[in-house]
């Protein structure tokens, strides 16, 4: 095509060529590619992202073979998924961009994942919801945030508390800019056990900000992930609240009494206690004020956080 009498990129040969072997390796026709590549070399031997694709078709062409003869749908998906995390190092150490190339495999190896754990999913041959997740990470992964909430708030209805769905479907929400919702599941994610956040697959912008906020206030690595929700609390991060379900504050209590119990007698455990009970306490906090509970039980709430983490507290309070 033209622009102003000048042919434009997408009008050279080699481009057009190029294009070709992205919709090659989309498609898993990964040797093919390679030839189209390798014509393109020796006609500009710096073309740019072809190195790129040659590296990375060098990864993928053995493992592809060996993968089509895997019978099992499911052991097939995992292995893939396991390849996929090997290629993300081998980028890294070969310093390969994560350009055209990588997007248009990925885009051939999670639809090869999406499709084997479906055929899995139908099969039965493993529980329902963990393949439901499995396959809403994929689609989580190439970017189809809408079609990943839909399984994920499938797999959700079967699982209510599973801190790692709530975070998953926490970000797909933020991606698709629905934030009251996504800071709600954070929230609850983070509440239930934040150990069990994987922190390393949330892509949301939100939450690392918070998580770099807390690595600033605490000096111990292990315990970061179990502060994150106090310093959300304390940003006014998890600004988003929801009305406490039926029985819900008595649980909270239950809960409380329970840390309180073991933060008195497992010394070695505080360090991971007293973030999860001082966000016990915010939460037990809000629970009344939206409800309109008693503002005696708020002040000793207040108080005993006073107790636990002055420092804290008066952060709070601010």
């Amino acid at each position: 095509m033209e622009n102003g009498g000048q042919l434009t990129f997408e009008d050279d040969p080699l481009y057009i060529k190029q294009n070709r072997a992205h919709k090659l390796l989309e498609e898993g026709e990964f040797n093919e590619a390679a030839e189209v590549f390798n014509n393109i070399l020796t006609e500009n031997e710096s073309f740019p992202g072809v190195e790129d694709g040659l590296k990375s078709i060098k990864f993928w062409v053995g493992k592809i073979n060996k993968l089509k003869r895997y019978y099992n749908s499911y052991d097939k998906a995992k292995l893939l998924l396991k390849e996929w995390r090997d290629f993300e190092r081998y980028m890294k150490r070969n310093s390969i961009r994560n350009g055209r190339s990588t997007v248009a495999i990925q885009k051939y190896i999670f639809s090869d994942i999406i499709e084997s754990f479906t055929r899995a999913y139908n099969e039965g041959s493993v529980p329902d919801t963990a393949i439901l997740i499995q396959i809403g990470d994929c689609f989580k992964k190439l970017g189809n945030f809408e079609r990943a909430i839909d399984l994920y708030e499938y797999a959700r209805s079967f699982n209510k508390n599973d801190p790692a769905l709530l975070s998953k479907l926490g970000d797909c929400y933020f991606s698709i800019d629905e934030t009251s919702k996504a800071k709600v599941l954070f929230r609850e994610a983070f509440f239930i056990d934040p150990g069990l956040v994987e922190i390393e697959t949330i892509e949301s912008p939100f939450i690392h900000m918070i998580l770099e906020k807390t690595r600033n206030h605490v000096k111990n690595t292990e315990t970061v992930i179990f502060w994150l929700p106090v310093i959300a609390e304390l940003n006014s991060a998890f600004n988003v609240k929801r009305e406490p379900k039926k029985g819900e504050i008595e649980k909270l209590r239950a809960g409380i009494r329970e840390l309180e119990h073991e933060y008195a007698n497992n010394r070695r455990k505080r360090p991971l206690l007293e973030p999860k009970l001082i966000n016990h306490y915010f939460w037990l906090i809000d629970s009344l004020k939206i409800t309109g509970g008693d503002k005696k039980e708020i002040e000793q709430s207040l108080q005993r956080i006073n107790e636990i983490d002055s420092e804290i507290f008066t952060l709070y309070l601010k």
